[in-house]
């Protein structure tokens, strides 16, 4: 059997925390993946690859230049990576399953027909506000920076007819009073202490809602901690990276034998380890 090689495009020009939680998975398990790292896309990332990692935030200059789209890739209009199918690698975003799948799973009686606010206007925010939408909650508050939050709105709009989508600048974030049934924050805050501050009102939430935070470091979640001293209930954010590994094996590795319990306690040693450099 051929060797799985794993390709990532990355700004950085380093392996992000799932491509290197990936390897560190391998190395553990005598898998013998092999990875490979680039700092833009072009046609040689494709090349040889079983799969491919792409950050999110690249949609825009990778997927004009792909002809075939899946459905949900065209209507979400983002991608997180693509997969080798019948030959040939198509681009998919495994994050809107992993999101979907933990909401599902662990927010059973969220109300939608409550609000729900997703903070941040980056790709990530646009997935989260997709997969809500297909949940069913139709109102659903766009919260970041004026700038570039009325073209997010847009590009939501186009994709789910009948959901409302509210522009809401940050700095409005605190005169708002709607009993939303869940917050979702896509953005790193460790560089924000007023957004984080502002969030932490929690004035815009009811008493039994849901408050899920996406950034796996700093281990110290300072949202999340305030979050359950309002007495919100916490989806914290070890459970998307455990569902979106699930999904990555069930593509490169459908033979796998690990638990559940087993991929969390990896992420654990992993996030651990990988704590002191943020």
């Amino acid at each position: 059997m051929s060797t799985l090689k794993i390709h990532e495009v990355h700004t950085s020009g380093t392996h992000g925390q799932l491509v290197q939680f990936l390897q560190q998975l391998s190395g553990e398990k005598g898998w013998g993946w092999e990875f490979a790292i680039f700092a833009e896309f072009s046609e040689d990332v494709l090349k040889g690859a079983s799969a491919v990692k792409v950050e999110p935030k690249l949609s825009s200059v990778i997927l004009p230049t792909i002809k075939v789209l899946t459905t949900q890739v065209r209507s979400v209009e983002v991608l997180d990576s693509f997969f080798l199918e019948d030959g040939s690698l198509y681009p998919r975003v495994l994050l809107f399953e992993a999101l979907r799948q933990v909401l599902v799973s662990q927010a059973r009686d969220l109300d939608i027909r409550a609000p729900a606010f997703v903070i941040g206007h980056n790709e990530e925010a646009r997935v989260v506000a997709s997969v809500l939408a297909l949940m069913g909650v139709g109102d659903i508050y766009l919260v970041g920076e004026r700038e570039g939050l009325d073209e997010h709105q847009q590009a939501l709009q186009r994709s789910h007819l009948g959901i409302r989508f509210h522009a809401l600048p940050t700095d409005e974030l605190t005169m708002q009073a709607v009993s939303a049934g869940i917050v979702v924050n896509t953005v790193d805050l460790s560089t924000q202490q007023a957004l984080l501050t502002d969030l932490s009102y929690f004035n815009y939430m009811n008493g039994k809602g849901y408050a899920l935070d996406l950034n796996l470091l700093p281990l110290q979640n300072l949202l999340l901690e305030e979050a359950e001293k309002a007495d919100l209930r916490v989806l914290h954010p070890v459970l998307v990276a455990e569902a979106l590994t699930l999904l990555w094996l069930q593509r490169l590795k459908p033979d796998h034998d690990l638990s559940m319990e087993e991929i969390r306690e990896s992420w654990t040693r992993f996030l651990k380890q990988n704590s002191s450099s943020v």
